[in-house]
């Protein structure tokens, strides 16, 4: 699941922000749901990089589309 692969320093994030954002825990519950990152939505994607403190103007078109900077291959 893409949960797992997940990078530990946004996971960590994660569920520090889901003590306060209760939309965290909808995430998590995708991406539990998830095998692939290719299986994920814009709007997921977009929320890891809100909620795991990934700035968007850090990400390159390939880090979205692959994935790079967000998960572990």
């Amino acid at each position: 699941m893409i949960y797992d692969k997940l990078k530990p320093h946004i996971k960590a994030k994660l569920k520090e922000n889901a003590k306060e954002y209760e939309s965290v825990k909808w995430l998590f519950d995708k991406l539990k749901q998830k095998d692939y990152y290719s299986d994920l939505t814009i709007e997921e994607i977009r929320s890891i990089c809100t909620f795991g403190d990934v700035f968007y103007h850090d990400l390159t078109q390939k880090d979205i589309i692959w994935g790079d900077r967000l998960i572990n291959k």
